[in-house]
């Protein structure tokens, strides 16, 4: 296996307008300011950081993640493209499920993981909480999500655990990333012994 350093790791993280994706996102990366006020986000933010002690097949890691904060208004739906390019990972965040929702989050789920080709394995839903009125996620969105690691995120009464399953899915994330590049080194190792 190639070491070296890799090349950040792209998180998307998207769901509908007010469901809580910035205060998930400033959160994970350790934002110094986590505002409970809603804000809404204006296109995108990205936010850098690196998580450490990320447990992969191999080994543990320190992981260097950029993670672009999308706005869940539909007038930005005309830049979803280029939020999407590259993307490794997708993080949907929702607060409450309504069939409108649903509806909402299967668009987003076709439009960033189907159509990039990306597997359910680098997703994960996060049912943010935030006015602890509902604090158990349904126990199913919909068929479409059924593959899918889901989260129920009480950031101010178990932020750590919050922590632990984003671990996870980085961990889960790495591993097929890692496996995939190797295969593709295996690959081209192959054909160079081809032309000797």
């Amino acid at each position: 296996m190639a070491t070296g350093k890799m090349d950040p790791i792209k998180l998307i993280v998207v769901g509908p307008a007010g469901s809580g994706k910035t205060t998930v996102a400033n959160f994970l990366a350790d934002a110094s300011e986590i505002p409970f006020e809603y804000r809404p986000t204006q296109g995108v933010r990205i936010l850098e950081f690196d998580v450490s002690n990320v447990n992969t097949k191999t080994n543990q890691s320190k992981v260097d993640i950029e993670l672009w904060d999308c706005s869940g208004d539909r007038r930005f739906e005309s830049c979803w493209s280029a939020f999407r390019r590259d993307t490794q990972g997708v993080i949907f965040v929702y607060s409450k499920l309504t069939p409108d929702l649903v509806w909402e989050l299967e668009k987003l789920y076709d439009y960033f993981v189907s159509q990039t080709k990306l597997e359910p394995k680098n997703c994960v839903v996060f049912y943010f909480a935030g006015d602890k009125s509902h604090l158990d996620p349904p126990k199913r969105i919909s068929p479409t999500f059924a593959k899918i690691s889901q989260v129920n995120c009480n950031i101010e009464d178990d932020g750590n655990k919050l922590k632990s399953d984003f671990q996870t899915f980085l961990g889960t994330l790495m591993t097929m990333i890692q496996e995939r590049k190797e295969q593709e080194e295996s690959i081209i190792l192959r054909g160079n012994t081809t032309f000797r």
